[in-house]
């Protein structure tokens, strides 16, 4: 038997390869079976099913530069996909698993995909239904145990067994020896805010380049244990709880979904994780919706907990000694409160969380800080690999609350004259596939993204987001609004779910408010308001009495021009199925917009 040869770590199938030869029997992946139960799968068994997977795109002629789509959740046949695809020279193209039929097929009709490989009947059938328009595609793998009438639909099982049966090793070590840095690894779809998706081309520097930053940045332990929630498809997750694991030898136990994430968390006990901040302020308004229902005595002890925690913030946040007497007063709290706390949530043995993708409130941000759990907010796009900046341990650096923390290493990062900021890195992408005009638009010739995004850099070089370039609001008056920093604000309180805010050439701000409707059936029902029906509960006038007080009372911080004065309340949340949200959950202001004309000119009726 031949030695070993490893791959250069120029490529993240290289690194996987180089991983598997150190840690063949390390548990790689991990997910829940239908009994609840969790099946584990080893770097050397992905690594077989890799081979496998690879032999049969091979087989099926698949050449360096061919695109194969995915459009799954989070599972252990994503990352054989993945893996599979980049090992041969294919481009791998990512589908969120929540998008329609319509949205696949724009995706893989503009990505010219060859083969789609899908999670289940859901992603499968909304192909099928748009077979016809389906331009390039001569192959459907589903990934469940599936059996479809169609020609075109293979199972997974049986396209790994058919490669398997024809092991072709020796080209797929071919291929992968023979990528070039340069070349595109795979083409990640915006979300489309405003207008149509496009193709962001990563290549495969820009891949290793962002997980290398990262650890250089940001350093952890090896082998560390995750939870995954955040879509691989996005590329916050595949770089941070995905590529970073293949290179640190980690493992990635992939939830269910939200619901299932706090079960998820208090079982496996991670070491780190990445999410968004919805994901933080959910587990806080869990919190605190347990602390209401407590005695009395309890809501003291937590009161005066989180006084003590408060006033330590500061030394925490820069690593700095406690002093005498708030010291021993933070350290019996953590005996009492703060370990308690992280044990039952599951963030007992958390390193640090790493949260990006929309601004978090210092509020929550400071909470976790307190407990004894970091978070590092970060910063970055799609177009960035993702991240750029990000806040790192405090033993290294301090923690500023509300900032996205210094640069990465070999990233530049200045503000231009109008605000927006630029950026320039390894980590920076190739370009929008098939669109020249568009790349042209956002990347200079010397390298420098503009990420239509507004901030500021302080004099330590800590950057802080201050909103979107494309969603600033600017009033009748001429006054430049920022609404997602409000909305920030307004979803942080219990009763508001979500809240799209609308004022552009308007005298003033108005909004759509969709009230979280569990803790306003609560609200209710202390109110002797049986009423559970959302449509008929928004219309009753207690009800509109008690969201315009919490308007009134969040608006007192904020200027005259940046307060909303009238505001309707929306018996159903925004929705992707809808149009109003992208798949990471962003508001499409313009189709909110159009959907709700009626409500919104009734606002402005003077």
């Amino acid at each position: 038997m031949s030695a070993y040869k490893p791959y250069d770590d120029t490529t993240m199938p290289g690194i996987f390869r180089n991983q598997t030869e150190m840690s063949r029997d390390r548990i790689f992946v991990k997910i829940r079976d239908a009994n609840k139960q969790w099946v584990e799968y080893s770097y050397g068994r992905i690594a077989g099913m890799v081979d496998a997977l690879a032999s049969y795109f091979l087989k099926k002629g698949i050449k360096p530069g061919d695109k194969i789509a995915i459009y799954s959740n989070n599972r252990p046949e994503w990352v054989v996909a993945d893996l599979a695809s980049l090992a041969i020279g294919a481009v791998d193209v990512t589908v969120y698993p929540t998008n329609s039929g319509p949205e696949a097929s724009y995706i893989l009709n503009d990505s010219e995909s060859k083969i789609c490989l899908c999670a289940g009947k859901f992603q499968v059938d909304n192909l099928l239904k748009e077979k016809k328009n389906l331009k390039n595609l001569k192959e459907i793998i589903v990934f469940d145990d599936l059996a479809y009438n169609d020609p075109l639909v293979v199972k997974f099982s049986k396209a790994l067994d058919t490669g398997g049966k024809n092991l072709n090793l020796k080209e797929i070590d071919r291929r992968l020896r023979k990528i070039g840095v340069k070349e595109t690894a795979t083409l990640i779809y915006t979300s489309g805010t405003t207008g149509d998706p496009k193709g962001v081309m990563l290549t495969h520097d820009n891949l290793v380049s962002n997980v290398k930053q990262f650890a250089e940045h940001h350093p952890f332990p090896e082998q560390f244990l995750c939870v995954s929630l955040l879509p691989l498809s996005h590329a916050l997750e595949r770089t941070v709880g995905y590529n970073t694991a293949i290179r640190q030898g980690g493992t990635i136990a992939y939830t269910k979904g939200a619901e299932t994430l706090v079960e998820d968390l208090k079982d496996i006990r991670p070491t780190l994780a990445v999410y968004v901040p919805r994901v933080l302020e959910k587990i806080y308004e869990g919190v605190m919706g347990q602390l209401a229902n407590a005695p009395a005595s309890k809501k003291k002890l937590f009161g005066a907990a989180m006084g003590v925690g408060k006033k330590a913030l500061p030394y925490i946040l820069s690593n700095r000694p406690i002093p005498f007497p708030l010291g021993q007063a933070y350290r019996l709290f953590d005996r009492l409160i703060y370990s308690k706390l992280r044990k039952a949530l599951g963030l007992d043995r958390m390193v640090t969380i790493g949260i990006g993708g929309a601004p978090l409130s210092n509020e929550i941000n400071a909470f976790f800080q307190a407990i004894g759990v970091e978070i590092h907010l970060g910063y970055g796009l799609t177009e960035t690999t993702p991240i750029t900046h990000l806040n790192t341990f405090t033993y290294l650096r301090p923690v500023k609350l509300g900032t996205c923390g210094p640069a990465f290493p070999r990233t530049e990062c200045r503000i231009a004259d109008d605000g927006e900021i630029l950026v320039r890195g390894p980590q920076v992408m190739k370009g929008y596939y098939k669109k020249p005009k568009d790349t042209r638009e956002v990347l200079s010739k010397d390298g420098w993204f503009a990420t239509g995004d507004i901030g500021t850099i302080d004099a330590d070089g800590y950057l802080t987001i201050t909103d979107r370039k494309k969603d600033i609001l600017i009033t009748a008056g001429g006054k430049n609004v920022a609404p997602q920093v409000i909305e920030g604000v307004f979803t942080m309180h219990s009763l508001i779910e979500q809240i799209a805010i609308i004022g552009d050439q308007k005298k003033y701000l108005v909004a759509l408010i969709v009230p979280a409707f569990p803790e306003l059936i609560k609200w209710a029902k202390s109110k002797n308001i049986g009423e559970t029906n959302p449509k008929q509960l928004i219309a009753n006038p207690e009800v509109v009495k008690k969201f315009r007080e919490t308007v009134e009372e969040l608006n007192k911080p904020l200027g005259r021009v940046e307060q909303i004065k009238r505001f309707a309340l929306i018996d159903r949340p925004f929705t992707q199925e809808s149009g109003e949200l992208t798949p990471t959950l962003k508001v499409k202001r313009k189709v909110v917009l159009g959907n709700y004309t009626d409500i919104i000119e009734e606002m402005y009726r003077e």
